[in-house]
């Protein structure tokens, strides 16, 4: 019980070590948005984290699930609440401080996100409108008909993103295909357009 302890309060300090930077950001996540895991499990998985292994820290909560995380540096941290839900935290540089970006992925079994900007108290300062920027693209193999066509049949509403792991600044969304048959996204997989936001301090353009 008192290693327990120990190594509870040695948590806590290299966190505060990291004054209001990512990792503490990543902690203080609000029961709102994070109710299955304590603040304190939190904290000793930023504490047993190694960034050089594939999975960084894995660990067992209360109600029977697996949590991870796979990706953790001073900029980037890929949490894995469950087997659905993806949630990426960054740090991103604003005019007068440092702004948080968390974007949340679940899929069940086709993918959809949803991007959100915070301040470092975690009041939302934004949120993202990622179907105003996905593209679509005609490849030229596919006439202009047949492509309208398929747009047409297809009202996709449903957007993947995710943080670029080589350059934070970075935004990388595409179309999901929801509620389709084989032959409807064998149809459809050519037109995706992968889209690279660029972080201008203020956004996603």
């Amino acid at each position: 019980m008192k290693k327990f302890f120990s190594i509870i309060v040695l948590a806590a300090i290299a966190i505060s070590s990291q004054g209001q930077g990512l990792q503490r950001f990543f902690v203080d996540t609000p029961d709102s948005i994070m109710p299955y895991m304590k603040k304190l499990d939190r904290e000793a998985m930023i504490l047993s984290a190694d960034p050089s292994k594939d999975t960084c820290s894995y660990m067992s909560i209360l109600y029977g699930g697996n949590v991870s995380i796979t990706h953790l540096s001073p900029e980037l941290i890929v949490f894995h609440p469950s087997n659905t839900l993806t949630q990426e935290y960054a740090i991103l540089p604003a005019d007068n401080d440092s702004v948080f970006c968390v974007v949340s992925t679940y899929k069940a079994p086709e993918g959809e996100s949803n991007v959100k900007i915070y301040d470092r108290n975690w009041s939302l300062l934004s949120t993202l409108n990622l179907t105003d920027k996905a593209k679509l693209a005609r490849p030229d193999s596919i006439s202009e008909a047949r492509f309208e066509e398929i747009c047409q049949t297809q009202e996709i509403k449903m957007v993947l993103a995710s943080i670029d792991k080589k350059n934070t600044k970075q935004l990388n969304i595409e179309y999901s295909m929801p509620l389709m048959s084989s032959d409807e996204k064998k149809a459809f997989l050519p037109l995706i357009l992968k889209t690279n936001l660029k972080w201008d301090g203020k956004t996603f353009n």
